[in-house]
């Protein structure tokens, strides 16, 4: 690999890292389209194995940077990941079962839908209680006090569907959780980004070590030193950027980013 192309790796990674920390992803839904443009020819599933390896350095480095706020649904995040591991082995067996072309339209389709409701919806609002509901109070280092109640079965299949979906588009899952767990499991978007990041840690590290375990390792795995090293470095400064922005303009930009990413992969697929 020429420095140039090293070069230009990093500085991909660090400004995927700065703009994933912020919205509350791992950054998996701007590095498989890179991937599968840097390695046309490789198989969905060696794409999938080295974007979820990025993803996990991502929101590790992520989850490490804001734990120290306490805002974290340690709870909430474990019944997730319950959900989320299993559904997300079956989403890894199906990378290997899916034609690229495929793959890469019903990415494309499912990205540009989830814009859409993201645009739709910027912001959750303040929702009325629901019954029954799993009633969660967090107090943060600051103080600040978040009480929310989570309705437990309009929340179950939603999230084995992203779950799925994300394993299987070789992503995190932050773009499909964060308006999951904001929306439908009425999570403030305080806590909802913060959990997300260590659900999908947890997410990315079994599937990717399924892969493996699978023999899915190849070419895309040599750009991983270099990306990992830009989205790691680049976490204080999404960070802040999160803490400066509120809810509105990070979830348009959510939106923007996938509506770029949705066209390009249906563009290349055409």
């Amino acid at each position: 690999m020429s420095a140039p192309e090293v070069v230009a790796l990093f500085a991909a990674g660090y400004v995927i890292g700065v703009y994933a920390t912020a919205i509350g992803a791992g950054g998996g839904f701007l590095v498989a389209p890179l991937l599968l443009l840097r390695y046309p020819d490789a198989e969905p599933a060696l794409v999938t194995t080295a974007s979820l390896t990025v993803v996990a350095l991502a929101s590790g480095a992520a989850s490490a940077t804001v734990a120290r706020e306490g805002r974290v649904d340690h709870r909430l995040v474990l019944a997730l990941a319950l959900v989320a591991v299993p559904a997300g082995l079956f989403g890894a067996v199906g990378t290997s079962l899916v034609p690229r072309r495929a793959f890469e339209l019903g990415f494309a389709a499912l990205l540009g839908l989830l814009a859409l409701y993201v645009l739709w919806r910027p912001t959750a609002g303040v929702q009325p209680p629901v019954q029954p509901a799993w009633r969660r109070r967090l107090v943060d280092r600051s103080g600040t006090i978040f009480s929310y109640g989570i309705p437990i079965r309009a929340s179950i299949l939603p999230n084995v569907a992203a779950s799925f979906m994300a394993a299987l588009g070789g992503i995190g899952g932050g773009t499909l959780g964060i308006p999951i767990m904001t929306r439908v499991m009425r999570v403030p978007h305080a806590v909802a980004v913060p959990s997300m990041h260590l659900l999908i840690v947890i997410q990315s590290v079994v599937v990717v070590l399924f892969h493996v375990g699978l023999g899915h390792a190849g070419d895309p795995l040599r750009d991983v030193p270099w990306l990992g090293a830009g989205v790691v470095l680049a976490t204080p400064a999404g960070h802040r950027l999160r803490r400066t922005l509120g809810e509105g303009p990070l979830m348009r930009a959510l939106a923007a980013g996938l509506i770029v990413v949705a066209v390009r992969m249906a563009w290349g697929a055409l």
